[in-house]
């Protein structure tokens, strides 16, 4: 007989599909929701290249490696494990949570990549080095994994208020770990951080 834990997997799991069957496909207007991102060639370009080159030069393999292991969204890996804020039963109580707040802000980020079709700090520039796997599809604006773990910071804040500055604090740090990893641009991350906060807003009645 299966456990209760591949049970509550499954359940999980269906949850997610429905929430994606049932998402409004109708589009955003994502210009006006995020703003674009710089043009190429820019001087915001360069702004963002040269973060990068200097977050680069000054990485460590302790932080490379932090960020290697957020690369697959789990709610685990963004706010559980040794150091996160959630123990691993609360991670375990909290999986649908996770599923439907990862379905919300994960098509709505995959709607809005795919509107910006931003190539991803590496493609653009040779002397981009990830310190981390290269993701695929290699569309880069906004930050999905900023987007998603400040989505759930907010969920999290709501069923556990007296933890909130710890989620947020994680969920910046998953996002700076983006950059660290040389998989996104500031303005990526920016970009995801105010989608988060758009769908907060649009879905949660949160602030």
């Amino acid at each position: 007989m299966p456990s209760l834990r591949i049970l509550t997997t499954i359940f999980a799991l269906l949850i997610f599909n429905n929430a994606v069957m049932a998402e409004d496909f109708l589009g955003e207007n994502w210009d006006k929701v995020l703003g674009t991102p710089p043009a190429i060639g820019s001087v915001e370009e360069q702004d963002d290249y040269l973060a990068l080159i200097e977050i680069q030069e000054n990485r460590t393999e302790a932080e490379c490696a932090e960020a290697a292991a957020e690369e697959k969204v789990t709610l685990n890996s963004l706010f559980g494990g040794e150091t996160g804020p959630l123990s691993e039963d609360e991670v375990y109580a909290n999986t649908f949570l996770f599923f439907k707040y990862y379905a919300m802000a994960g098509l709505k980020t995959k709607s809005a990549k795919s509107h910006f079709a931003r190539k991803r700090p590496f493609v653009r520039f040779n002397d981009i080095v990830p310190c981390i796997k290269k993701p695929n599809p290699n569309t880069s604006y906004p930050s999905g994994h900023t987007s998603i773990a400040r989505v759930l910071a907010y969920a999290l804040s709501k069923k556990y208020p007296e933890r909130r500055l710890q989620f947020f604090k994680r969920a910046n740090d998953v996002s700076k770990n983006r950059m660290i990893g040389g998989v996104h641009f500031p303005s990526d991350v920016v970009a995801g951080k105010k989608l988060a906060d758009y769908l907060a807003k649009t879905y949660f009645g949160l602030n």
